[in-house]
């Protein structure tokens, strides 16, 4: 890059935590409050990661008809984002450390495909708010992630950014904004072959001064 790194954008599942084991538990709750025989497997949460609301509801529960399913998904987000919040998911390793590193030469914000709530759950049972300047659900906004990336460039005035993810999706969206992408290779989709990536979060502050 030739402008100053301004941003860091990071997605948050499989990039700064991983949430399937207690996911999968709360959706499986609800299929069972609704008498529901479907299960819902950790295989079905890993290949859900990334993707929007209506795309989770159908990965989930694609023999259930469209209305049904998308008020099943509420619930089970809804469900799932109080849990989170409560008992939180699995950090990553030295992921505060890391963070302070970076948030003492760039703004730091998450963009991620979740709904409502999701984000803040990470925020309040982690205690990392302190190094994030901002935070977009792109489903709970009805907009494509890409889109969401963009949104939180313009109203933090951020000419030059990089977003931080493990999917297909992720970089895909990191092309839609316009910035460049870092492959977090530890994450969901470890097989995608990208020039950029770190095997570790912890990996990331030494990558940008090496190669940013």
């Amino acid at each position: 890059m030739k402008e100053k790194l301004e941003m860091i954008i990071f997605d948050l599942d499989g990039t700064l935590w991983e949430t399937m084991e207690i996911t999968c538990k709360s959706a499986n709750e609800i299929m069972k409050k609704h008498n529901i025989n479907h299960e819902i497997t950790k295989e079905t949460v890993s290949n859900t990661m990334g993707c929007n609301f209506e795309e989770s509801a159908k990965n989930y529960m694609p023999d259930i008809e469209r209305e049904k399913r998308l008020l099943l998904m509420k619930e089970i987000t809804d469900y799932n984002s109080r849990k989170l919040a409560e008992e939180g998911g699995n950090l990553y390793p030295n992921l505060e450390e890391t963070l302070k590193k970076l948030k003492e030469k760039y703004k730091l914000a998450i963009v991620s495909n979740c709904g409502p709530n999701y984000i803040e759950s990470f925020l309040e049972s982690s205690k990392l708010g302190v190094y994030f300047d901002d935070f977009a659900a792109a489903s709970k906004m009805q907009i494509p992630k890409g889109e969401a990336i963009r949104k939180v460039m313009e109203r933090n005035n951020i000419e030059n950014a990089i977003y931080v993810g493990d999917t297909q999706k992720d970089y895909e969206a990191s092309k839609t904004a316009g910035i460049d992408f870092i492959h977090a290779r530890y994450g969901f989709a470890k097989d995608l072959k990208f020039e950029k990536y770190i095997d570790s979060i912890e990996q990331l502050p030494d990558f940008l001064q090496k190669t940013i």
